[in-house]
């Protein structure tokens, strides 16, 4: 096991604000000691999705509905007994919304960096091509790959 998981999470501040923890190639057994190490309750954002979507719709507009999506994030922090929440899976809409409109992005990045008041500390796990450029870097943690 490598030092990588050495950190804490609930350490990070302000605790009402969505964290970044930036990671290339996430181990799974990293993952699962990061979540034990920090007492974190493991959320998926991609299995959150799949279960919001009916099956009757034709096409995915995440886009035209960001506002549901942010309040799907902050729901995903709520019934949760753990005072931390590591997001998983969330690559898959930042890559959806670069694809499909840059400004959505820009927009989806500023609300949800500007989101407060949650129930729960959120880190959020991507890969450090995905972050932000003009995030607070005290909401950062980067975990150097290999």
């Amino acid at each position: 096991m490598t030092d990588k998981a050495d950190f804490l999470l609930r350490d990070a501040r302000p605790d009402d604000r969505i964290h970044l923890l930036l990671w290339d190639t996430p181990d799974e057994s990293e993952l699962v000691r990061i979540a034990f190490d920090n007492n974190a309750e493991r959320v998926n954002y991609r299995k959150n999705l799949l279960q919001r979507i009916h099956p009757g719709e034709n096409f995915l507009t995440l886009h035209h509905n960001l506002d549901l999506e942010l309040d799907a994030i902050k729901s995903m922090c709520s019934g949760v007994n753990k005072q931390i929440v590591l997001l998983e899976g969330l690559d898959c809409l930042i890559t959806y919304l670069q694809v499909t409109s840059g400004s959505h992005i820009t927009l989806f990045w500023k609300q949800l960096e500007e989101t407060r008041k949650l129930e729960k500390l959120l880190w959020i796990l991507l890969p450090q091509q995905l972050a932000p450029k003009n995030w607070s870097s005290e909401r950062i943690k980067r975990i150097p790959s290999g």
